[in-house]
Protein backbone atom coordinates (compact mmCIF):
# COMPACT_ATOMS: atom_id res chain seq x y z
CA UNK A 1 0.00 0.00 0.00
CA UNK A 2 2.82 2.50 1.12
CA UNK A 3 4.55 1.72 -1.62
CA UNK A 4 1.66 2.17 -4.36
CA UNK A 5 1.66 5.67 -2.54
CA UNK A 6 4.81 6.83 -3.03
CA UNK A 7 4.96 5.68 -6.88
CA UNK A 8 1.03 8.73 -6.79
CA UNK A 9 2.99 10.85 -4.86
CA UNK A 10 5.74 10.95 -7.23
CA UNK A 11 3.71 10.94 -10.51
CA UNK A 12 2.08 13.91 -8.97
CA UNK A 13 5.48 15.34 -8.70
CA UNK A 14 6.14 14.88 -12.03
CA UNK A 15 2.98 15.99 -13.74
CA UNK A 16 2.90 19.09 -11.09
CA UNK A 17 6.16 19.87 -12.68
CA UNK A 18 4.79 19.74 -16.36
CA UNK A 19 1.92 21.88 -15.65
CA UNK A 20 -0.79 18.86 -15.02
CA UNK A 21 -2.06 20.17 -12.32
CA UNK A 22 -5.44 18.37 -12.77
CA UNK A 23 -4.04 14.78 -12.80
CA UNK A 24 -1.37 15.84 -10.29
CA UNK A 25 -4.49 16.82 -8.07
CA UNK A 26 -5.76 13.11 -8.87
CA UNK A 27 -2.63 11.65 -8.15
CA UNK A 28 -1.96 13.28 -4.45
CA UNK A 29 -5.57 12.52 -3.55
CA UNK A 30 -5.08 8.83 -3.86
CA UNK A 31 -1.67 8.61 -2.27
CA UNK A 32 -3.33 10.60 0.69
CA UNK A 33 -6.46 8.26 1.43
CA UNK A 34 -3.73 5.31 1.07
CA UNK A 35 -1.56 7.12 3.50
CA UNK A 36 -4.67 7.63 5.71
CA UNK A 37 -5.49 4.03 5.28
CA UNK A 38 -1.67 3.26 6.41
CA UNK A 39 -2.05 5.78 8.94
CA UNK A 40 1.50 7.10 7.80
CA UNK A 41 1.22 10.80 9.57
CA UNK A 42 4.15 12.14 8.13
CA UNK A 43 3.73 10.74 4.06
CA UNK A 44 0.01 12.53 4.89
CA UNK A 45 1.07 16.16 5.74
CA UNK A 46 3.07 15.54 2.56
CA UNK A 47 0.68 14.73 0.42
CA UNK A 48 -1.27 17.51 1.73
CA UNK A 49 0.93 19.94 1.47
CA UNK A 50 1.19 19.20 -2.57
CA UNK A 51 -2.56 18.83 -2.62
CA UNK A 52 -2.16 22.63 -1.55
CA UNK A 53 0.14 23.87 -3.74
CA UNK A 54 -2.40 21.92 -6.82
CA UNK A 55 -4.95 23.83 -5.80
CA UNK A 56 -3.39 27.27 -5.49
CA UNK A 57 -2.33 26.32 -9.13
CA UNK A 58 -5.71 25.89 -10.64
CA UNK A 59 -6.91 29.00 -8.41
CA UNK A 60 -8.77 27.24 -6.11
CA UNK A 61 -7.24 29.26 -2.97
CA UNK A 62 -10.05 28.27 -0.49
CA UNK A 63 -9.43 24.59 -0.90
CA UNK A 64 -5.62 25.52 -0.80
CA UNK A 65 -5.54 27.38 2.29
CA UNK A 66 -7.43 23.98 3.63
CA UNK A 67 -4.99 21.62 2.58
CA UNK A 68 -2.22 23.97 4.26
CA UNK A 69 -4.49 23.68 7.51
CA UNK A 70 -4.45 19.77 7.89
CA UNK A 71 -1.40 19.77 6.83
CA UNK A 72 -0.09 22.50 9.79
CA UNK A 73 -2.16 19.88 12.03
CA UNK A 74 -0.77 16.85 10.86
CA UNK A 75 2.76 18.27 11.25
CA UNK A 76 1.98 19.49 15.06
CA UNK A 77 0.58 16.11 16.07
CA UNK A 78 3.86 14.30 14.95
CA UNK A 79 6.37 17.31 15.73
CA UNK A 80 7.57 17.95 12.15
CA UNK A 81 9.29 21.07 12.32
CA UNK A 82 10.11 21.54 8.95
CA UNK A 83 6.62 20.57 7.95
CA UNK A 84 4.72 23.22 10.49
CA UNK A 85 7.28 25.61 8.56
CA UNK A 86 6.56 24.55 4.78
CA UNK A 87 2.45 24.75 5.92
CA UNK A 88 2.77 28.21 7.61
CA UNK A 89 4.81 29.76 5.26
CA UNK A 90 2.19 28.23 2.49
CA UNK A 91 -0.68 29.53 4.32
CA UNK A 92 1.02 33.00 4.67
CA UNK A 93 1.43 33.17 0.70
CA UNK A 94 -1.85 32.21 -0.18
CA UNK A 95 -3.08 34.89 1.78
CA UNK A 96 -1.36 37.05 0.58
CA UNK A 97 -2.35 36.25 -2.84
CA UNK A 98 -6.00 36.82 -1.43
CA UNK A 99 -4.66 40.62 0.00
CA UNK A 100 -5.70 39.25 3.51
CA UNK A 101 -2.26 40.54 5.11
CA UNK A 102 -3.37 40.71 8.47
CA UNK A 103 -3.49 36.70 8.18
CA UNK A 104 -0.18 36.65 6.68
CA UNK A 105 1.36 38.46 9.31
CA UNK A 106 -0.27 36.45 11.88
CA UNK A 107 1.12 33.26 10.22
CA UNK A 108 4.58 34.82 10.14
CA UNK A 109 4.54 34.99 13.80
CA UNK A 110 3.56 31.81 14.32
CA UNK A 111 6.99 31.40 11.88
CA UNK A 112 8.82 33.06 14.25
CA UNK A 113 7.65 32.28 17.33
CA UNK A 114 8.74 28.46 16.47
CA UNK A 115 11.81 29.64 15.84
CA UNK A 116 12.36 31.82 18.95
CA UNK A 117 10.95 28.30 21.03
CA UNK A 118 13.40 26.23 18.90
CA UNK A 119 16.19 28.49 20.10
CA UNK A 120 15.94 28.78 23.15
CA UNK A 121 15.22 24.99 23.92
CA UNK A 122 18.16 23.91 22.03
CA UNK A 123 16.67 22.14 19.85
CA UNK A 124 18.26 23.79 17.37
CA UNK A 125 21.68 25.49 17.03
CA UNK A 126 22.45 26.89 13.61
CA UNK A 127 19.92 29.94 13.11
CA UNK A 128 20.03 30.64 9.67
CA UNK A 129 19.28 26.89 8.99
CA UNK A 130 16.37 26.56 11.56
CA UNK A 131 14.74 29.83 9.92
CA UNK A 132 15.32 28.60 6.45
CA UNK A 133 13.39 24.97 7.61
CA UNK A 134 10.72 27.03 8.83
CA UNK A 135 10.20 28.78 5.88
CA UNK A 136 11.71 31.79 6.42
CA UNK A 137 13.86 34.17 4.79
CA UNK A 138 16.51 35.75 6.92
CA UNK A 139 16.78 38.87 4.80
CA UNK A 140 13.15 39.97 4.87
CA UNK A 141 11.29 37.95 7.59
CA UNK A 142 12.38 39.57 10.60
CA UNK A 143 10.85 42.97 11.17
CA UNK A 144 9.51 43.00 14.11
CA UNK A 145 10.71 40.07 15.25
CA UNK A 146 10.58 38.82 19.49
CA UNK A 147 14.12 37.49 19.21
CA UNK A 148 14.92 38.63 22.66
CA UNK A 149 17.55 35.68 24.51
CA UNK A 150 18.50 34.12 21.42
CA UNK A 151 21.97 33.05 21.08
CA UNK A 152 22.76 34.59 17.85
CA UNK A 153 26.56 34.29 17.51
CA UNK A 154 28.62 34.34 14.57
CA UNK A 155 24.97 34.62 12.46
CA UNK A 156 25.21 36.42 9.21
CA UNK A 157 22.62 38.67 9.02
CA UNK A 158 24.07 40.58 6.47
CA UNK A 159 21.54 43.61 5.08
CA UNK A 160 18.72 41.62 6.85
CA UNK A 161 15.44 44.09 7.90
CA UNK A 162 15.41 44.09 11.68
CA UNK A 163 13.34 47.10 12.07
CA UNK A 164 11.50 46.91 14.96
CA UNK A 165 12.42 43.50 15.94
CA UNK A 166 13.32 42.50 19.74
CA UNK A 167 16.55 41.91 20.30
CA UNK A 168 17.24 42.21 23.81
CA UNK A 169 19.71 39.92 25.77
CA UNK A 170 20.66 38.48 22.43
CA UNK A 171 23.88 37.26 21.72
CA UNK A 172 25.53 38.54 18.80
CA UNK A 173 28.93 38.32 19.65
CA UNK A 174 31.11 38.13 16.18
CA UNK A 175 27.59 38.50 13.97
CA UNK A 176 27.78 40.27 10.84
CA UNK A 177 24.57 42.71 11.01
CA UNK A 178 26.74 44.85 8.01
CA UNK A 179 24.06 46.93 6.04
CA UNK A 180 21.14 45.43 8.33
CA UNK A 181 18.22 47.76 8.81
CA UNK A 182 17.81 47.84 12.65
CA UNK A 183 16.01 51.19 12.90
CA UNK A 184 13.94 51.29 16.33
CA UNK A 185 15.24 47.72 17.13
CA UNK A 186 15.11 47.07 21.10
CA UNK A 187 18.95 45.69 21.58
CA UNK A 188 18.55 46.60 25.13
CA UNK A 189 21.63 44.73 27.09
CA UNK A 190 22.17 42.75 23.68
CA UNK A 191 26.07 41.38 23.39
CA UNK A 192 27.52 42.81 20.61
CA UNK A 193 30.76 41.99 21.27
CA UNK A 194 32.90 42.05 17.92
CA UNK A 195 29.82 42.23 15.63
CA UNK A 196 30.09 44.10 12.19
CA UNK A 197 27.78 46.79 11.97
CA UNK A 198 29.42 48.49 9.61
CA UNK A 199 26.72 50.89 7.82
CA UNK A 200 23.93 49.33 9.31
CA UNK A 201 20.91 51.44 10.16
CA UNK A 202 20.15 51.77 14.04
CA UNK A 203 18.31 54.97 14.01
CA UNK A 204 16.30 55.17 17.07
CA UNK A 205 16.88 52.03 18.15
CA UNK A 206 17.52 51.21 22.09
CA UNK A 207 20.94 50.12 22.67
CA UNK A 208 20.73 51.12 26.66
CA UNK A 209 23.52 48.80 28.33
CA UNK A 210 24.30 46.84 25.28
CA UNK A 211 27.89 45.60 24.80
CA UNK A 212 29.34 46.68 22.08
CA UNK A 213 33.40 46.38 22.85
CA UNK A 214 35.09 45.53 19.67
CA UNK A 215 32.88 45.95 17.39
CA UNK A 216 32.60 47.50 13.65
CA UNK A 217 30.15 50.60 13.45
CA UNK A 218 32.09 52.28 10.68
CA UNK A 219 29.88 54.82 8.63
CA UNK A 220 26.70 53.05 10.95
CA UNK A 221 23.68 55.06 11.56
CA UNK A 222 22.92 55.34 15.30
CA UNK A 223 21.45 59.09 15.47
CA UNK A 224 19.19 59.45 18.05
CA UNK A 225 19.48 55.83 19.22
CA UNK A 226 19.83 55.22 22.91
CA UNK A 227 22.75 54.04 23.62
CA UNK A 228 22.70 55.09 27.71
CA UNK A 229 25.24 53.06 29.81
CA UNK A 230 26.32 50.88 26.66
CA UNK A 231 30.00 49.37 26.20
CA UNK A 232 31.27 51.48 22.91
CA UNK A 233 35.18 50.90 23.32
CA UNK A 234 35.29 50.36 19.05
CA UNK A 235 35.42 51.51 15.97
CA UNK A 236 33.26 54.13 15.31
CA UNK A 237 34.43 56.27 12.73
CA UNK A 238 31.97 58.80 10.35
CA UNK A 239 29.45 57.04 12.62
CA UNK A 240 25.83 59.03 12.99
CA UNK A 241 24.65 59.86 16.32
CA UNK A 242 23.84 62.60 16.26
CA UNK A 243 20.68 63.43 18.51
CA UNK A 244 21.93 59.88 20.28
CA UNK A 245 21.69 59.33 24.33
CA UNK A 246 25.28 58.38 25.40
CA UNK A 247 25.04 59.84 29.07
CA UNK A 248 27.32 57.21 30.89
CA UNK A 249 28.25 55.56 27.60
CA UNK A 250 31.97 53.81 27.96
CA UNK A 251 33.66 55.41 24.98
CA UNK A 252 37.13 54.95 26.80
CA UNK A 253 40.00 54.61 23.34
CA UNK A 254 36.78 54.45 20.85
CA UNK A 255 37.78 56.15 17.56
CA UNK A 256 35.40 58.66 16.56
CA UNK A 257 37.33 60.35 13.85
CA UNK A 258 34.78 62.42 11.88
CA UNK A 259 31.88 61.09 13.45
CA UNK A 260 28.62 63.08 13.68
CA UNK A 261 27.77 63.60 17.95
CA UNK A 262 26.06 67.22 17.39
CA UNK A 263 23.06 67.19 19.87
CA UNK A 264 24.24 64.29 21.21
CA UNK A 265 23.94 63.39 25.19
CA UNK A 266 27.19 62.65 26.58
CA UNK A 267 26.81 63.50 30.25
CA UNK A 268 29.45 61.28 32.23
CA UNK A 269 30.41 59.27 29.60
CA UNK A 270 33.57 58.27 29.62
CA UNK A 271 35.76 59.45 27.24
CA UNK A 272 39.59 58.80 28.36
CA UNK A 273 41.78 58.40 25.26
CA UNK A 274 39.23 58.60 22.48
CA UNK A 275 39.81 60.02 19.35
CA UNK A 276 37.31 62.68 18.59
CA UNK A 277 39.65 64.28 15.67
CA UNK A 278 37.40 66.29 13.34
CA UNK A 279 33.74 64.90 14.98
CA UNK A 280 31.37 67.31 15.03
CA UNK A 281 30.13 67.99 18.63
CA UNK A 282 27.91 70.85 18.05
CA UNK A 283 25.52 71.46 20.41
CA UNK A 284 26.32 68.17 22.51
CA UNK A 285 26.48 67.41 25.93
CA UNK A 286 29.35 66.45 27.83
CA UNK A 287 28.80 67.99 31.01
CA UNK A 288 30.43 65.61 33.14
CA UNK A 289 31.84 63.75 30.88
CA UNK A 290 35.36 62.13 31.70
CA UNK A 291 37.63 64.16 29.12
CA UNK A 292 40.93 62.81 30.30
CA UNK A 293 43.63 62.60 27.30
CA UNK A 294 40.61 62.97 24.43
CA UNK A 295 41.53 63.81 21.49
CA UNK A 296 40.02 67.05 19.92
CA UNK A 297 41.62 68.48 17.33
CA UNK A 298 39.47 69.86 14.45
CA UNK A 299 36.87 68.96 16.11
CA UNK A 300 33.72 71.01 15.94
CA UNK A 301 32.13 72.71 19.36
CA UNK A 302 29.88 75.02 18.51
CA UNK A 303 27.25 75.54 21.71
CA UNK A 304 28.82 72.03 23.18
CA UNK A 305 28.48 72.19 26.84
CA UNK A 306 31.64 71.38 28.43
CA UNK A 307 30.37 72.48 32.04
CA UNK A 308 31.69 70.11 34.70
CA UNK A 309 33.78 67.95 32.41
CA UNK A 310 35.95 66.21 33.93
CA UNK A 311 40.27 66.22 33.34
CA UNK A 312 39.96 69.12 31.15
CA UNK A 313 42.59 71.63 31.42
CA UNK A 314 42.60 75.09 31.86
CA UNK A 315 44.44 75.65 28.53
CA UNK A 316 41.79 73.20 26.50
CA UNK A 317 39.13 75.11 28.13
CA UNK A 318 40.28 78.50 26.73
CA UNK A 319 40.72 76.98 23.61
CA UNK A 320 37.03 75.54 23.35
CA UNK A 321 35.67 78.18 24.36
CA UNK A 322 37.10 80.37 21.43
CA UNK A 323 35.69 77.68 18.92
CA UNK A 324 32.53 78.49 20.65
CA UNK A 325 31.80 76.00 23.20
CA UNK A 326 30.36 76.08 26.62
CA UNK A 327 32.83 75.57 29.35
CA UNK A 328 31.35 77.24 32.60
CA UNK A 329 32.68 75.40 35.80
Amino acid sequence: MTNEADRLLKQGISQYQTSQFEDALQSWQQALSLYRASQDLRREGAALGNLGAAYQSLGDLPRAIACFQQHLSVAQQIQDYKGQGNALKNLRNTYRAMGDDIKAIEYQQQQLAMLRELLLAAKADDFTASAKMLGLNPAEDFAGANLSGVNLSSVNLRGADLHGANLSDTNLSLADLSRAYLAHANLNSADLKMADLSRSNLSGACLAHATLSNANLRDADLSSANLSGADLRCLLPRVNLSGANLSGANLCSAYLVSASLSGADLSGAFLQDADLSSADLSGANLQDADLSRTELNDAKVENAQFSCALKLSQQMKRDLQQRGAICNS
